[in-house]
């Protein structure tokens, strides 16, 4: 009887244990941040700015615009798109700022939660400019400008290469923004 009722208790388990099975929700890789170490970048342009030692400033295309530029983080799979323009009078200034405010609104209104503008002023540099801080499910997270008001005219916008969760990749955004931010810090316009 003893063996009867353990292999009738062994069926049972097995019969119980044997339920559909469940997966376990994916997993986010490890990041390892890269030690952070800055190199003021070298071009024909009239513009400067430090860019961390693991990123990689990539000519856009020399025949189309020779100072755009794409900065690469390859390990992140990510780009700071990077655009120069030489102001030619108010108007352009005034068309420039526009097309600015357009490519962060028309395309993210709807979908991005908030956007938050801050100012960039630095009077001793003689340059002003936006940050424009997109929250919610965007293609991009940032986007600003820079000018001198007069003859220059610098433009970045951020994204990652890939479509992502917001989620997953906020504390990589974090840490190229605070690269970006020092970017903008250290920018001057040359005379």
């Amino acid at each position: 009887m003893s063996k009867l009722f353990s292999y009738i208790l062994g069926c049972c388990f097995l019969m119980v244990g044997c339920t559909d099975y469940i997966p376990k929700p994916k997993a986010y890789p490890r990041i390892y941040y890269p030690e952070r170490n800055f190199t003021e970048i070298d071009t024909d342009c009239p513009f400067s700015f430090e860019i961390p030692n693991y990123s990689k400033l990539v000519p856009y295309a020399q025949d189309h615009e020779p100072c755009w530029y794409n900065l690469m983080y390859p390990q992140f799979n990510a780009t700071l798109h990077l655009s120069y323009i030489e102001i030619k009078s108010t108007a352009d200034l005034d068309s420039l700022t526009e097309d600015a405010y357009k490519m962060v609104f028309k395309p993210h209104l709807q979908r991005a939660e908030e956007i938050i503008e801050r100012e960039i002023s630095d009077t001793a540099k003689g340059f002003s400019g936006l940050i424009y801080d997109l929250q919610g499910k965007t293609a991009t997270p940032l986007n600003f400008y820079i000018t001198d008001n007069k003859k220059h005219f610098f433009r970045g916008s951020f994204y990652f290469n890939t479509r992502t969760s917001q989620d997953s990749v906020m504390p990589i955004y974090n840490f190229i923004n605070e690269d970006i931010m020092r970017c903008i810090r250290t920018f001057e316009f040359k005379l």
